[in-house]
């Protein structure tokens, strides 16, 4: 890959970057082509980009790629079976798929490197740490402009690839492309989303079952069971996903658990990828450790126990991410023999779930030891329905619903007759039947507009399945908040964020 390419933004570029076979030069007339020049069309790759139809309403739109990009264009056999980053990329964002022996086999390489990796990975000063990326494909992109040249800068990223955002599998496979071409500039921690228990309550096992088939999920989650938890940069700067455990006194306790497993419910790897920093950090009656309520699994921990573990080990500060922040970066109180902040949260999703309207954040550490922050603001992305709907699902739940509001009038119009009439049939069994089916089905359509209300209003804020019945127990908070979103977006990023904060806190504990 070239270092210095610089990938502009444009998600609906048509021009598809020539492999190297292609000559660049040559033009086929689309019309009065020879019998030999449509033979030899046949054998180069299908079309890469659909045509557009004539009758298409959305004109500005363009197609996305409906080639797939098979095992022998992505990867380059006679050198080391690199993959070629520049075509992915354009493939990506132009909404391209993989074939399934490509995507199999860049699972399969990337795994392999994972495998041999340790647990916890040292790595020199000069490089860049990325927070949580949710699935954001196109913010991804921005990541890689911004953090240093591909293939020359080593990127350190603290997990939660997946989940939320609507482009998670597009995330993985550009990561493992990359690790798979650069294995030592490229270090991906794993975080408290790639797990089986979450993809299954979030989006990506949904998408997954999408774009592709449920062989790509159950072939994700063994690869996530093979990532490293923790790295030390500089011996100075200790990074995982969430934060430290009450089990872990030092560094050589990291190095000696068991990471090829699912993550845990509780114990040691349960906290590296779920514990909290308590709020507030440093108050005097914050107890050191206590149960985290908000994630329903792990702790909390305070400012004395993070800066006695950084004695104790001879280390200047803990970078972790785990926790959207309104500017991507929160650097928590200076340790008292450092004068360096104990703890720095990271998140580097802007826009996340496409309601929050937060700034993202990276850091870049330079060979000076310098700790530069990078700030930077959500792009646009193609459109996608929340939780992966199409079109016919989307609209299938509306019809549902407007059909069940005609059986419900139907109903009530005989049951109000009947009361009209007065006469001593009005008690019959068959309109005690139907005086219950009307309040059942009164409910169960007022339960049914509240959640189409819900993912019209909140895209990829919207709650999953499992926590629809939740969300419908705490109708105050979304009536409350559900309209500031909108109002205050453009206006008031912090109302934004506050609002959509509560709202986000009702599901994103941990399913046991």
């Amino acid at each position: 890959m070239d270092t210095n390419t610089r990938w502009h933004f444009n998600p609906f570029d048509q021009k598809q970057p020539l492999r190297q076979e292609e000559n660049s030069q040559q033009k086929i007339s689309s019309r009065s082509q020879s019998l030999n020049e449509l033979r030899e069309q046949r054998r180069q790759p299908n079309s890469f980009i659909g045509r557009p139809h004539s009758s298409r309403v959305c004109k500005d739109v363009r197609y996305p790629i409906v080639h797939k990009l098979r095992i022998d264009e992505l990867f380059d056999f006679r050198h080391e079976e690199r993959p070629n980053i520049d075509l992915l990329v354009h493939h990506l964002k132009n909404e391209g798929r993989l074939a399934e022996p490509t995507w199999r086999h860049l699972l399969s390489q990337a795994k392999a490197y994972f495998r041999q990796e340790p647990n916890l990975i040292r790595i020199p000063r000069d490089c860049t740490i990325v927070g949580d990326i949710h699935g954001q494909f196109y913010d991804l992109l921005s990541i890689f402009e911004l953090g240093g040249p591909v293939g020359q800068q080593t990127y350190v990223f603290l997990g939660d690839y997946v989940d939320r955002g609507s482009f998670s599998c597009e995330c993985l496979f550009l990561l493992l492309a990359l690790k798979i071409s650069y294995p030592r500039l490229f270090i991906l921690l794993r975080g408290n989303h790639e797990a089986r228990q979450m993809t299954q309550v979030f989006t990506y096992k949904k998408e997954c079952q999408v774009k592709y088939s449920l062989d790509l999920w159950y072939e994700s989650m063994s690869l996530f069971d093979c990532l490293p938890i923790c790295a030390l940069i500089d011996d100075r700067f200790l990074c995982m996903h969430a934060g430290i455990s009450p089990h872990l006194k030092s560094i050589q306790d990291i190095v000696r658990l068991n990471r090829f497993q699912e993550i845990p419910s509780e114990g040691p790897l349960c906290d590296l990828m779920w514990s909290d920093p308590h709020r507030p950090f440093n108050a005097r009656q914050t107890p050191p450790w206590i149960f985290n309520n908000a994630r329903n699994c792990s702790f909390f921990f305070n400012y004395k126990v993070c800066e006695n573990f950084l004695i104790d080990n001879r280390l200047l500060a803990i970078i972790r991410a785990h926790e959207v922040v309104p500017n991507g970066l929160h650097i928590y109180d200076r340790g008292s023999l450092s004068d360096f902040p104990v703890l720095i949260s990271l998140f580097s999703a802007p826009n996340y779930c496409d309601v929050y309207n937060n700034t993202a954040a990276l850091i870049v550490y330079d060979g000076q030891r310098n700790l530069r922050p990078v700030y930077f603001r959500h792009r646009p992305h193609p459109f996608v329905l929340p939780n992966h709907e199409n079109a016919f699902e989307f609209a299938h739940r509306f019809m549902t619903n407007y059909v069940r509001e005609i059986i419900l009038v139907l109903i009530q119009s005989y049951t109000k007759l009947v009361d009209l009439s007065q006469n001593q049939n009005s008690h019959d069994d068959v309109t005690k039947r139907l005086k219950v089916k009307e309040k059942l089905l009164t409910e169960h359509i007022q339960k049914c507009q509240k959640v189409n209300t819900l993912n019209i209003q909140l895209g990829n804020l919207a709650p999953p399945e499992q926590f629809q019945e939740k969300a419908l127990d705490n109708k105050n908070i979304f009536e409350e908040e559900v309209p500031l979103l909108s109002k205050a977006f453009d206006n008031d990023p912090e109302a934004t964020f506050d609002s959509a904060s509560k709202i986000d806190a009702l599901y994103e504990q941990r399913v046991c």
